[in-house]
C-alpha cells in the first residue's frame, strides 16, 4: 500500500511512498488542498518552493542521493503539506531514509516523545534535519575520491579514465550544487513563515538548518574550485604532452629533410650529377648527414626542445 498514517495526541502524519491514482484521490477526498497543488504533485519535474495558505503549506524539497548502478548523484523530490496537527510527506521515489524515519517513529516510543508530542512543524525539522544529515556522506566519500584523485594526476596519470572520473566529479558537484542551493533559501523562508504550527520558537530550529546547508554549500563550493583547479591542471599538462610529441616529430622531420633532398636528387635518371659515377662519395655525403643529424639531436636534447 502506498499509503501509511501514523496518528498521535499531537500530530497525525501520512507518508505515501508513490505518487498514483490512489494517492490524489485520498488527497482530494481527505484535504482540502487548492488544485494547483495536486498538479504540481503529478508533475515529474518540479521546482523547490513554498506556497502558502490560510490553514497549511505547501513545500516541494529536493534531496541529493547517490546512485549506485549510475555512479552518480541524483536528487529525489519530496512533496509535503503541513497544517495544524498534521503532516503529509509525498514521494516521487521511494526513499529509504524517510521510510526509516517513520518506522523509527511507530517503534520507539523515545522517538514518539520527541517527535511526534509537539507540533508539526516540531516534526516536519526533525524529519528535514535526518534527510540533510544523510548528505554528508556523499560530501565524504566525494572528499576522498577528490583527494585520491588529485594523487593521481600529479603522479603523472592524465589517461583517459583519469579525465572521465574527474568529469563524473565534476558533475555530481554541479548536481550536489543545483540541489542545495535552492534548499538553503527554502528554509530560510520557511524560519520567516508563523503559523500556529510554525511558531517563533520552531522557526529557531529551521535556523539550525539554514546554518547546516550554509556549511554544506561552503563544503561543496571548496569541492567545485578543486575540480576546476584539477580540470585546469590535467588540461596544461596534456597539452604540454602534446606540444612536446609535435616538437619532437617536427624536430625529426626536419633533421631528415636533408636525406629526403639528396636521396630524391640521387634517385633521378639525370646526367652529369656529381660524384654519380663514383658511389664512394655519394655514400661519404650520407655519413656526413648522418654525423651532422646526431649532432643536431644531441644539440637539441640538451636544450631540451625534444
Amino acid at each position: 500500500m502506498a499509503i501509511k498514517t501514523f496518528a498521535s495526541q499531537a500530530v497525525t502524519w501520512v507518508n505515501i511512498d508513490s505518487v498514483d491514482e490512489e494517492a490524489i484521490n485520498y488527497l482530494k477526498e481527505k484535504h482540502n488542498f487548492h488544485h494547483l497543488d495536486i498538479e504540481d504533485i503529478r508533475g515529474e519535474s518540479q521546482t523547490p518552493k513554498i506556497d502558502t495558505y490560510k490553514n497549511y503549506l505547501f513545500i516541494v524539497l529536493q534531496f541529493p542521493y547517490w546512485h549506485p548502478q549510475k555512479k552518480r548523484i541524483l536528487n529525489r523530490n519530496i512533496d509535503v503539506f503541513i497544517g495544524d496537527s498534521f503532516l503529509i510527506t509525498i514521494q516521487h521515489t521511494k526513499s529509504k531514509e524517510i521510510k526509516n524515519f517513520f518506522y523509527r517513529c511507530m517503534k520507539n516510543k523515545r522517538f514518539q516523545r520527541e517527535w511526534m508530542n509537539q507540533t508539526s512543524g516540531h516534526l516536519l525539522y526533525k524529519l528535514l534535519e535526518s534527510l540533510f544529515k544523510d548528505t554528508q556522506p556523499i560530501l565524504n566519500k566525494l572528499g576522498q575520491d577528490l583527494t585520491l584523485l588529485e594523487q593521481t594526476v600529479f603522479e603523472g596519470n592524465h589517461e583517459f579514465e583519469v579525465v572521465t572520473t574527474l568529469a563524473l566529479h565534476r558533475r555530481n558537484i554541479l548536481t550536489l550544487r543545483r540541489v542545495i542551493d535552492p534548499q538553503r533559501y527554502l528554509i530560510s523562508n520557511l524560519t520567516h513563515i508563523r503559523k500556529p504550527f510554525l511558531h517563533e520558537d520552531t522557526t529557531l530550529y529551521f535556523d539550525n538548518i539554514s546554518d547546516y546547508l550554509n556549511k554544506l554549500w561552503a563544503i561543496i563550493d571548496s569541492y567545485k574550485e578543486t575540480v576546476e583547479g584539477l580540470h585546469v591542471t590535467v588540461e596544461s599538462l596534456i597539452t604540454q604532452r602534446t606540444n612536446k610529441v609535435v616538437s619532437t616529430l617536427t624536430a625529426m622531420s626536419v633533421v631528415f629533410l636533408p636525406y629526403t633532398v639528396l636521396s630524391g636528387i640521387y634517385g633521378m635518371n639525370i646526367l652529369g650529377l656529381p660524384y654519380a659515377k663514383n658511389p664512394i662519395w655519394v655514400w661519404a655525403m650520407f655519413l656526413v648527414l648522418t654525423i651532422t643529424v646526431l649532432i643536431t639531436l644531441i644539440i637539441l636534447k640538451k636544450r631540451r626542445w625534444i
